[in-house]
């Protein structure tokens, strides 16, 4: 297992922060980047040093995939569970992954422990009377030699700002990668946002407790008419798309919108909430993730914790205060995945505009706990499914799923999609018509040993062109048919979209397949700005219908010049 740069290097930045300081760090990676291999590497790290390791989090989905992260990375060593959700009670083995609210009154049980790993450390607060607080402060007064180490892909609470501070339980962030730059790199999907017709005013609805008051918000969005606008631009921008997961702002709203998706489509949707049966939860989770089931509608349940890379849009039909749920909710379609050249992000509740881009070094710093109404009492309760003690801050019980009498804390959502705000500091897509294209074999002048790329030149106009499609602009590709590792993985997508026979072995005689009309081009593409250059984020094609693949060229091939200096490497 051969971790990515940014992986190994955070790992590197954790240990070289405890040598030298006396502090706890905090590793800031985004949403799919891979958190779960870096803790695998720090424990088998710290089990060199024949450190006993207890890693925390809030979530059993969380807890069952660090632990097999772990496991595959030490194989033959034990890693025990305490979790009440997965039923499991360790609390002697060397490596133990653990629920906070499970194991939060019990430190002294876990003996000597050297390092303490916290993922979704933005959760932890600095009262030291929270779940977190208490199991730190006793775990480290028995371990007085312990150090802790956070992970998070949102570096900051609601309210309260950035998680780490001089006076703070994490004093620095030793390592940060931002997610913009991951996409460029190619080890995160491209997202892209659309825009809708229709909006919903949500300036009236009173906030408390950093949240839209459910009680305002559902007479503001739960209506037929919203609802049913919604759905219906959900499934027209999503054509095309494989696996949609859909946000809804409550129980009896994503009721209703899955029966109406169920409707509009004629397909199967799947519906989680915290209400859902473990059973039926966990077959609608494989056939989501198999590809069986296209549309799956959630409420407050998939946010953290669920690793599906398929998913190739989400609809957020809700509104929502908090930064760090809605980074963690776009976030579920960061992922890699075979055949997947983007993630449309259709943002219904102005969560673009009211949070800005996620690079931004002010993402999350402003306090959005300063509305209307009355705080929620912040103690804690036991659920009474699995008696496990949750934080009022949960209203679904992180290790069972039980969902919590709605109080006020459930946010709204507008039946018009963003796509004028940018979700990583990049330009906002554009979207042109293609009018011609040509394409030739390129060799990289003044490096003769390098493998040649195919290249192709889109004569394009600007969809909405205000000057009635005058403007033309020569857009270029480059496709590494005979690279190896992911760029020619990414040319075996390219290639699979576009033709029915097998790719390539060389750019000659991809060349000649496609002026054998072997290999369509896209009628549109959309586009993001890279510098000078245009790169090309998700294509369509005139003959993609229901039922109907052909691969006829729709366009003849244009006759235009190349520059063979003009190239972005």
């Amino acid at each position: 297992m051969i971790p990515r740069y940014y992986q190994q290097e955070s790992h590197d930045a954790a240990w070289d922060y405890l040598r030298t300081d006396a502090g706890s760090p905090v590793i800031v990676l985004p949403t799919g980047a891979g958190k779960s291999l870096v803790i695998a590497m720090l424990v088998e790290q710290a089990r060199e040093y024949d450190a006993r390791v207890i890693v925390l989090q809030h979530r059993k989905e969380l807890i069952q995939q660090n632990a097999e992260k772990i496991r595959a990375l030490l194989p033959g060593v034990p890693i025990g569970i305490n979790s009440a959700g997965l039923k499991q009670r360790d609390y002697d083995t060397d490596v133990i992954c653990a629920g906070i609210q499970s194991v939060y009154k019990h430190a002294e049980r876990f003996g000597r422990r050297e390092l303490i790993v916290i993922d979704e450390v933005h959760l932890v607060g600095d009262n030291d009377k929270s779940m977190y607080g208490q199991f730190i402060s006793r775990i480290t007064e028995l371990n007085n030699t312990a150090r802790l180490i956070g992970l998070t892909a949102t570096p900051f609470r609601t309210g309260e700002g950035r998680v780490a501070g001089a006076d703070k339980l994490f004093q620095s962030i030793c390592y940060e990668s931002q997610t913009g730059d991951l996409i460029k790199e190619g080890y995160l999907c491209p997202v892209t946002n659309k825009i809708a017709d229709n909006e919903v005013d949500t300036s009236e609805i009173r906030v408390a407790a950093g949240e839209f008051v459910a009680s305002d918000a559902e007479r503001a969005f739960d209506q037929t008419g919203l609802v049913l606008a919604a759905c219906e631009e959900t499934v027209t921008k999503c054509y095309g798309r494989n696996s949609v997961l859909v946000f809804a702002a409550g129980v009896e709203h994503a009721e209703h919108v899955a029966g109406v998706l169920e409707k509009l489509t004629g397909e199967k949707t799947g519906l989680i909430t915290g209400e859902t049966f473990p059973m039926v939860r966990q077959n609608l989770l494989e056939d989501f993730k198999s590809g069986k089931l296209r549309w799956l509608v959630n409420c407050n349940v998939l946010t953290t914790g669920f690793d599906a890379p398929n998913i190739d849009a989400i609809s957020v039909l809700r509104a929502t205060m908090s930064p760090g749920l809605f980074a963690q909710i776009v976030g579920r379609g960061f992922r890699l995945d075979d055949g997947k050249e983007d993630c449309l992000i259709l943002d219904f509740g102005g969560n673009l505009r009211r949070h800005g881009n996620l690079d931004s070094p002010d993402y999350g710093m402003e306090d959005t706990g300063s509305g209307t109404g009355e705080a929620p009492e912040m103690g804690d309760r036991t659920c009474p499914n699995c008696e496990s003690e949750v934080s009022v801050r949960f209203q679904t019980c992180p290790e069972c799923q039980f969902r919590f009498p709605r109080e006020d804390i459930e946010p709204n959502h507008d039946s018009e999609a963003d796509d004028q705000s940018s979700i990583t500091g990049h330009t906002a897509p554009e979207v042109w018509d293609v009018v011609g294209c040509a394409w030739a074999q390129h060799n990289k002048r003044g490096q003769p040993e390098a493998s040649p790329t195919l290249r192709l030149d889109y004569k394009c106009q600007p969809v909405d062109d205000d000057l009635g499609n005058l403007t033309e602009v020569s857009i270029s590709e480059w496709v590494c048919i005979e690279h190896d590792g992911y760029a020619g993985t990414k040319a075996s997508q390219w290639w699979q979209t576009r033709s029915s026979a097998p790719r390539p072995d060389t750019v000659e005689e991809a060349t000649e397949m496609m002026d054998r009309h072997m290999c369509r081009v896209p009628s549109k593409i959309t586009t993001t700005r890279d510098g000078k250059w245009f790169r090309i984020v998700s294509v369509e094609f005139e003959d993609d219908r229901p039922g109907r693949r052909e691969w006829a060229l729709p366009l003849a091939k244009t006759e235009m010049t190349f520059d063979d200096d003009d190239v972005p490497f």
